[in-house]
């Protein structure tokens, strides 16, 4: 779990975009896992891919939290 600090942190635009498509690769896997469930007979399959999903979830929500706490910085010039 993240401890969220107690000031914004400052990213650069291209970390941002980076941390964005994470949550949205997590958040699509957690759901085309999650439709895999019905195709499950066992049930220790089934109650392994219910921690695959809610792993993936809470990590989303986790980087979506961080992502809150962020501002952009602004980029200098080479």
């Amino acid at each position: 779990m993240f401890l969220l600090p107690a000031e914004r942190l400052y990213i650069s635009d291209r970390f941002r975009v980076i941390l964005e498509s994470t949550i949205l690769a997590l958040e699509s896997g957690a759901a085309r896992d999650e439709q895999m469930l019905p195709q499950l007979v066992d049930w220790d399959h089934r109650r392994r891919q219910w921690q695959l999903v809610a792993a993936q979830l809470e990590r989303a929500f986790q980087l979506r939290e961080l992502l809150a706490q962020t501002e952009a910085r602004s980029e200098r010039a080479a």
